[in-house]
């Protein structure tokens, strides 16, 4: 898992601390206390990867699977990808929803989940079915590499 840090002004991206180290030894100086440059652990599969990609690669395994599975298949009713991601507690399933929605927003972008959902017979129970905001469908199936 590579380290995304700032050195010296820039953005560099090293596999292992060791590469850190030999970094600072190519360089000829020690950083002081005051410059050490903090090792951001994310999971970056690109060195530049923003926007929606970069979202996509910083959220965990089971945020990835909902995603891909609603993109997959379009609208989801919620029991359906409940079940297609494995999960019966509609508290954990509630909790990987706003987890990437809190992950959007410290992305500065909006969740790419949209929630619908209509009452059956006019004032019946409220279903709920997800889909991926058309603004950015096709860029979350590139990032998940879904054809």
């Amino acid at each position: 898992m590579p380290y995304n840090i700032k050195y010296h002004g820039y953005d560099v991206v090293c596999d292992t601390v060791n590469d850190l180290r030999a970094l600072v030894n190519e360089n000829g100086a020690s950083p002081s206390k005051a410059s050490t440059p903090k090792l951001a652990v994310a999971r970056l599969r690109s060195d530049n990867a923003t926007g929606v990609a970069g979202l996509v690669n910083k959220l965990k395994k089971e945020q990835r699977d909902l995603l891909r599975h609603i993109a997959v298949n379009g609208k989801v009713k919620r029991e359906r990808l409940r079940q297609l991601i494995g999960v019966s507690d509609p508290h954990q399933f509630a909790g990987i929803l706003i987890s990437i929605s809190k992950s959007a927003a410290g992305s500065g972008m909006e969740s790419p989940i949209e929630i619908l959902h209509e009452r059956e017979n006019g004032n019946g129970p409220r279903t709920y079915q997800y889909k991926i905001r058309d603004a950015v469908k096709e860029e979350v199936k590139e990032a998940l590499s879904i054809q």
